[in-house]
């Protein structure tokens, strides 16, 4: 009797050490993938594009505070020193006028929650720099307005039908 106590409390420690480590986590069948993206922006009187393709890799698992260990993916631009947000101009003030093309490897990969976070779409930003401090101007029209830039199209391609399981 004491041998099964004792069986029972070392197989509750071990599940309680496995979940604890992510090893309940369903594992990704696909764990990387290219994706191309194409942006056509106005500012400053010129149109532009910006174009390329973007990686997405499978990290393993981590942990977070606000829900547990989850999937972790990372994300970079292949071929190029950048990362997605493209610096359109920056003001003698100091202000700065960036292009966030807004690449989520999650989105990508098929391990996000669209009716939650909607689809990822690319966007102009202002970072506004004041005595204050400093602020962050995204609204499209609001931009449009104060320095005259705005998204005309983007093109990303659609994300892969992944599935998960915790033997993948």
């Amino acid at each position: 009797m004491k041998k099964l106590i004792i069986l029972l409390i070392v197989l509750l420690l071990l599940s309680v050490c496995c979940r604890s480590c992510g090893f309940t986590v369903p594992r990704p069948e696909i764990k990387s993938g290219e994706f191309n993206y194409l942006v056509t922006y106005e500012y400053g009187g010129e149109t532009n594009t910006v174009s390329g393709v973007y990686v997405c890799e499978y990290v393993g698992t981590a942990w977070t505070l606000d829900g547990g260990n989850r999937r972790d993916w990372s994300g970079y631009i292949k071929d190029n020193e950048m990362d997605d947000f493209v610096y359109l101009d920056i003001a003698d003030d100091g202000d700065e006028v960036i292009l966030v093309l807004n690449l989520d490897p999650e989105y990508f990969m098929d391990d996000y929650n669209i009716d939650l976070y909607g689809v990822p779409t690319p966007y102009i930003m202002i970072k506004d720099y004041t005595e204050e401090g400093m602020r962050v101007l995204h609204e499209a029209d609001l931009i449009e307005e104060i320095c005259g830039a705005k998204i005309i199209s983007y093109k990303y391609d659609m994300p892969v039908e992944n599935s998960f399981g915790l033997f993948k």
